[in-house]
């Protein structure tokens, strides 16, 4: 007699864990830059996000595998940085991390060996970021010799290569070195498509030496830069962008954010609309990041009406049927035995197309929550916040509304809202204290504060 074969099909869009096994430590970074000098065991900072609940929880599922805090503490003293700890900004300043969350690992003498600017609840990848950062405290890899090197005088333009690629691997910013490192170029170097490439890898910011430097010779530049595959082009491009943008920011410049934003279009020449896009969000990324509400309230309007409102929900989700069931086609099922039976599991990952509108919409209606009590931009928010819940129903995405909802006197529907978003928040294996607080608030009249 044959045994029946069954046939199951996993999609993994996330993994959700239960519990963190890592045994942070309740030291200072002080003392535990002192135990790691009488144990000789590395430094593993946890960066939690100051802003973002869910990051920190996506982090505390990943680190939650035994795997995981084995390796860590047989190498590693290991410390958490909260997002209000009262050193938080010092030990972020020192290490170039003002607005970092994710994992950093030190040396015994505490300098910078490797950083992983993310959390993810895959613990494959935090075992992989220990193993790259053990490897590196192993080869001797730290970029304080190089700058003690540098600070001497050594200025050699080997000296300074190593350092750029050092400092743009650990997440340190390279802006004026790498000024420096252009003006000592001879000429010859300066025609080669290689150094080009170099330079622009090390992402020059708009306007800098470097990047006049770089596109100096229009024909040269091009035959470096299209050298180069479309997906590491995209990627430059946009961390050109990003730093950029964060420096008009810095500066509150608004005629170079216009330029940046005119940069952003450009490289999108072949989608107007593409184009378009990307310089209205960066416009609208500069006035939220100077703090120019009015500024920005009035082009979100515009941006994410034009943008996102205007897309066909129905079409999208089709879009992602489709492409699952193309995936699934080509995968080759894997079996396994259970009991009497043959199972054929077909396993896969996919990146569901409608939740980056979900999370742009639920991104502007939050940014109105916060910054505006007008009663018609409210309004305009929960147009948002509803479209967003039609792309992706998601436990962040129900806060947004209920506040909203509570926010514009609506508050029986604000609860039930909120009483979904601590349902599902649940079902996804994640805790609710934080939504639990809001909804008693709610119940009892409150006026909801946000840290």
């Amino acid at each position: 007699m044959k045994k029946p074969i069954l046939i199951a099909i996993f999609l993994t869009f996330f993994s959700l864990r239960a519990f963190n096994q890592v045994k942070f430590e309740n030291i200072s970074f002080e003392q535990a830059l002192q135990k790691a000098k009488e144990s000789g065991k590395l430094i593993f900072l946890q960066f939690e996000s100051p802003d973002c609940d869910q990051c920190n929880e996506v982090a505390d599922r990943g680190l939650e595998d035994p795997k995981i805090g084995n390796r860590l503490e047989q190498g590693f003293i290991s410390i958490k940085i909260t997002g209000n700890d009262p050193d938080r900004k010092r030990i972020a300043n020192f290490y170039g991390k003002e607005k970092f969350f994710g994992s950093v690992f030190l040396g015994t003498d505490g300098n910078l060996i490797h950083t992983f600017p993310k959390t993810t609840t895959f613990s494959e990848d935090y075992i992989k970021q220990i193993d790259i950062a053990l490897y590196k405290a192993g080869e001797g890899l730290g970029v304080s010799q190089l700058e003690k090197e540098y600070r001497s005088g050594n200025k050699s333009i080997g000296i300074l290569e190593q350092l750029l690629i050092l400092r743009k691997t650990l997440i340190i910013q390279t802006d004026s070195l790498l000024d420096e490192y252009v003006s000592l170029l001879p000429d010859d170097s300066l025609r080669s498509p290689t150094t080009l490439v170099f330079i622009a890898r090390q992402y020059p910011l708009i306007g800098s030496n470097a990047d006049k430097i770089l596109r100096k010779n229009f024909d040269l530049f091009n035959k470096s830069w299209y050298s180069l595959s479309l997906g590491e082009r995209v990627n430059i491009n946009n961390r050109i962008i990003y730093k950029s943008i964060q420096k008009a920011i810095r500066e509150k410049d608004t005629d170079y954010a216009y330029r940046v934003a005119a940069f952003a279009r450009a490289t999108n020449n072949n989608n107007p609309k593409a184009g378009n896009k990307s310089y209205d969000s960066n416009i609208l990324d500069y006035y939220k990041g100077v703090r120019d509400t009015l500024n920005y309230l009035a082009r979100a309007i515009n941006f994410y009406d034009s943008y996102y409102m205007t897309v066909n929900v129905d079409s999208v989700k089709q879009k992602d049927t489709l492409n699952i069931k193309a995936l699934l086609a080509k995968q080759v099922p894997e079996r396994y035995q259970k009991g009497d039976s043959v199972v054929l599991k077909k396993s896969f990952s996919y990146s569901s197309m409608t939740q980056p509108y979900a999370k742009a919409l639920n991104e502007g209606a939050w940014n109105f929550y916060e910054k505006t009590n007008d009663l018609l931009y409210l309004k305009k928010a929960l147009q948002w916040s509803y479209r967003a819940l039609e792309f992706f129903e998601s436990p962040e995405i129900m806060d947004t509304q209920a506040r909203l909802l509570y926010k514009t006197g609506q508050k029986e529907e604000a609860i039930q809202w909120e009483s979904k978003a601590i349902d599902l928040k649940k079902q996804h294996g994640f805790k609710a204290t934080e939504f639990e607080k809001v909804l008693e608030k709610m119940k009892n009249g409150k006026q909801i504060i946000d840290n």
